[in-house]
């Protein structure tokens, strides 16, 4: 079983995802953007596949977000791919993140559906 299968998200904010990377070619590359992508806070753990040239991020959304990651990854050398899908995939994902922050700075609901006093 690989590692990158075992990566699962454990808490209510926590999320799975990949990123496609055209230059991770070497193993040395992939230890380097796991040690950079790891030290995010929020980011529980990263796996960088070779052979599929992707990394397998899960984090809390809470701590850390989609475009912080990309970026860093950017800014070490190793940009995520850029068509038509992954675009597509950025921008649902910073969707989807910021209205799960929000929902995580919710005040509880009220109890049996009746209105606070």
């Amino acid at each position: 079983m690989y590692r990158q299968d075992q990566i699962k998200p454990t808490g209510a904010w926590d999320v799975r995802r990949k990123i496609k990377i055209p230059a991770l070619v070497h193993q040395a590359d992939a230890m380097a953007v796991e040690g950079k992508i790891g030290s995010l806070p929020g980011v529980h753990s990263v796996a960088a596949d070779i052979g599929k040239r992707q990394l397998i991020v899960c984090y809390d959304i809470t701590g850390s977000d989609y475009q912080s990651i990309v970026e860093l990854l950017a800014d070490t050398g190793f940009p995520p791919l850029d068509n038509w899908l992954s675009r597509r995939k950025k921008s649902w994902y910073a969707y989807t993140e910021a209205t799960a922050r929000e929902n995580a700075k919710a005040p509880p609901p009220a109890c049996c559906n009746k209105p606070p006093k």
